[in-house]
């Protein structure tokens, strides 16, 4: 039998050992830093001196990289089989892995031929009295030949190896790019890398990280996983954390090694021994990243990423680090504003630990944190909602039962929802409230059926409300107060427990006298936002529906009720059944009738007097345009102004007042209450129809709006149906507030021989 020989092509030996795995001399450099680190650390192990006591200089130029480091060198012996021989490696032994050395895979001296044309290798091995020089041309390379010169060098050779790649001209080295491209592999470590003099390494991997020395220690957490204890500290900056894992063992060994994680940080870069390896693809809740420095993680032969082994071995530490962020966060404010946190708790199902996230409470938009729901609630009986439905959440949240509102955004959602059922057991509010119990005339007390009239009263007077009922129920959930439309009746259902109605009892048990303006107050606060929707407002159907609703009530506004204490009997008779409740309601109407307004010829004066200075102004006035549509303007302002007069004429026309004729002082009481509403910028509208006159007033940028309703007595009208927006002119003055009448109306307050008698009404709509 014949053989035939076993023939290697050296050429294309050398491209698959050294191009195809570092293929730039980016990466030749890096390897070459990292067996100078190598030689370092075996040096300082056997010295028993710290890393930072020795140097590694990388000298670089376009046509060459030189290395040079203190390290332990090596002997001709290690050139012969290690360095110069691929496959074989110097650093399998327990002195190397005692030291944390990194390359393991023997491909030596071969790696550089990728990209260089010659090498040329000076050391002294520690110990040794001289040292060696070794060269080789890529050209002149054969398997198994001799084809690398070896010679010797004096004493005063340096402890230390000093590696120098020459390139081809073809393709020159670029020597800031190979800086930024080695900067993140030597940042961290302890010996000083000086690239072209620049000092690269000696960096902080916590600052790195991002966790600079400001962050706040929240807690720490001594964990034990698998073969590993460690100690996991978290910091915080703002809405920011980090753990900081230190004090490593590994089977009960310890360990230099580490983790600087932060929230958001990006990838986990692996590090051993501080030099940088491959990032590591770990599986995150809170997107950890950063560094991990561990002595089990080990590269692939190109060194772009790290083995399946050790991705492994590393994701057993991620969990609990997690575990410990979460128990540590859920003891602060963090809780509630990282979505992340509240990720890790649904998933590790610890859900109590969610106490300190807060859930927003109807009504008003305060929060509370979920923990603290039963002390900041006692004796509530308590339900949350997860829609958004305004109806519900307005029918179900109150201030004697406050509706926990769920979020809409997950996790926080999810963890809010299995808080509030499976730590408090609290339910979730169902579609309608239900009525538990339905109380008749009879079985309510006579300040009850009082303030069933007031309240009903203000209702038809103030908001215009024409049909209306009101009930006395007991509601399931705590609810308030119910509302519901049938037609044009609006059906109000109050709770008799509800503990503002209980406290306006009392004002009306013991201070009769007040009860009318409290209970306006209570209508305006409690009541309005229930039923805004049923008023005529100028944000829904402006004067037309105010019009329409004075045109039905016109004859109530007519009625002349000069004794309130009319009311007394047919209250009696109520209670005993005899008296239906819309007759009731429409006595107790007329018996709360509104101010009288006298106008009498001893009141009425010319604007000239009161005004000079504004009628008389030398600045030329701009010319009055006509306006379609409400235009919000400033008042005129006289605080020391206080005329004796209500009515203001003059037979001129003025543009200083627009051109208005006749301006009427608005009532005392409207004065008192509401003066301030009228020293902003606002729009005027005015109505008519018949006996009834409607001023219309609206705040410039807000939802408020004041009218003020005219009944006029005995033969005087306003005529057919009108109405217009008016150039706002209102005159304020220390006593009286003055409103420009239209000129279609000024007819009906013109004074003669008989004063003019007129009832007026006056409330804010849409207060806040």
């Amino acid at each position: 039998m014949s053989q035939i020989p076993f023939l290697v092509e050296t050429s294309r030996v050398l491209e698959i050992l050294s191009r195809q795995i570092y293929d730039s001399p980016f990466a030749m450099a890096r390897e070459n830093v990292q067996n100078a680190f190598d030689a370092v650390l075996m040096r300082g192990n056997l010295e028993g001196k710290p890393a930072s006591s020795y140097r590694i200089e990388v000298t670089a130029a376009a046509d060459r990289i030189s290395i040079r480091d203190e390290g332990i060198g090596m002997s001709e012996r290690v050139l012969r089989e290690n360095f110069w021989r691929a496959g074989s490696s110097g650093k399998n032994n327990d002195a190397a892995r005692a030291a944390g050395v990194i390359g393991t895979f023997g491909i030596g001296a071969m790696a550089n031929f990728g990209v260089c044309e010659r090498l040329q290798v000076d050391t002294r091995e520690l110990g040794q009295p001289a040292g060696t020089r070794t060269v080789a041309l890529k050209s002149e390379l054969s398997i198994g030949k001799d084809c690398v010169s070896i010679e010797p060098l004096g004493a005063d050779t340096e402890v230390g190896t000093t590696l120098t790649a020459s390139m081809g001209t073809a393709a020159p080295v670029d020597v800031a790019g190979l800086r930024n491209y080695l900067a993140p592999f030597v940042r961290f470590l302890a010996v000083p890398v000086l690239f072209n003099g620049e000092l690269l390494s000696q960096q902080d991997p916590r600052l790195g990280a991002g966790i600079g020395a400001e962050w706040r220690t929240l807690g720490s957490r001594t964990l034990a996983a698998g073969r590993f204890r460690f100690e996991a500290t978290v910091f915080a900056e703002g809405n920011q954390v980090a753990v900081v894992v230190d004090q490593l063992s590994i089977d009960g060994v310890a360990s230099a090694g580490g983790l600087w994680l932060r929230h958001g940080g990006g990838q986990v870069m692996g590090l051993r021994s501080r030099f940088g390896l491959a990032p590591i693809p770990l599986p995150s809740h809170y997107q950890l990243g950063g560094y991990a420095d561990l002595p089990f993680l080990f590269p692939t032969a190109g060194r772009e990423a790290l083995t399946r082994e050790s991705i492994q071995e590393a994701s057993q530490l991620i969990g609990p680090i997690e575990h410990a962020l979460t128990e540590v966060l859920k003891d602060t404010e963090l809780a509630d504003s990282l979505a992340a946190f509240q990720q890790h708790v649904n998933q590790t199902g610890q859900i109590a630990w969610g106490s300190r996230v807060t859930v927003q409470m109807n009504p008003g938009d305060h929060r509370v944190e979920m923990g603290k729901l039963r002390e900041t609630h006692p004796g509530v009986d308590l339900h949350w909602y997860a829609g958004t439905d305004a109806d519900t959440i307005s029918v179900f949240s109150s201030e004697d039962a406050p509706l926990i509102r769920v979020s809409q955004n997950n996790p926080r959602r999810d963890l809010q929802q299995r808080y509030l059922r499976e730590v408090l057991g609290l339910a979730p509010v169902p579609d309608t409230a239900t009525i538990i119990e339905a109380y008749a005339v009879s079985d309510l007390s006579w300040d009850e059926v009082s303030l069933t009239l007031s309240i009903a009263r203000v209702l038809k007077i103030d908001y215009l409300i024409d049909d209306v009922v009101v009930e006395w129920v007991r509601i399931s959930h705590g609810v308030p107060m119910l509302t519901e439309t049938a037609g044009e009746r609006l059906t109000l259902r109050i709770s008799r427990t509800w503990s503002a109605i209980q406290a306006l009892l009392r004002v009306v048990a013991s201070s009769p006298e007040v009860s009318e303006g409290i209970t306006k107050d209570f209508v305006r606060v409690h009541v309005y936002e229930k039923i805004k929707a049923f008023v005529p407002s100028s944000q829904r159907a402006g004067l037309d529906a105010l019009q329409k609703t004075l045109a039905k009530r016109r004859e109530l506004y007519r009625l002349d009720v000069d004794d309130k204490g009319d009311l007394e009997p047919l209250l009696a008779e109520y209670l005993a059944g005899h008296v239906g409740f819309t007759e009731v309601l429409t006595a107790a109407a007329k018996a709360s009738s509104g101010q009288t307004q006298r106008v009498s010829s001893d009141t009425v004066g010319a604007v000239e007097q009161v005004l000079n200075d504004v009628v008389n102004t030398a600045v030329e006035p701009p010319p009055v345009q006509a306006i379609s549509v409400p235009v919000a303007g400033s008042p005129i302002l006289r605080p020391d102004t206080a005329p004796r007069e209500r009515l203001l004429t003059t037979a001129r026309e003025l543009p200083q007042l627009n051109n208005h004729r006749m301006f009427l002082a608005l009532s005392d009481r409207l004065f008192q209450l509401e003066r301030e509403f009228f020293t902003f910028p606002h729009s005027t509208q005015v109505a008519w129809a018949g006996r009834r006159i409607v001023f219309l007033f609206g705040m410039a940028q807000s939802a408020q709006n004041l009218y003020y309703d005219i009944e006029l007595r005995g033969a005087r009208t306003a005529g057919a149906a009108g109405g217009t927006p008016l150039i706002t002119t209102t005159i304020v003055t220390k006593n009286r507030i003055f409103v420009p009448v239209p000129s279609q109306l000024m007819e009906c307050f013109k004074v003669a021989d008989d004063p003019v008698e007129f009832y007026v009404r006056f409330d804010l709509l849409g207060h806040q």
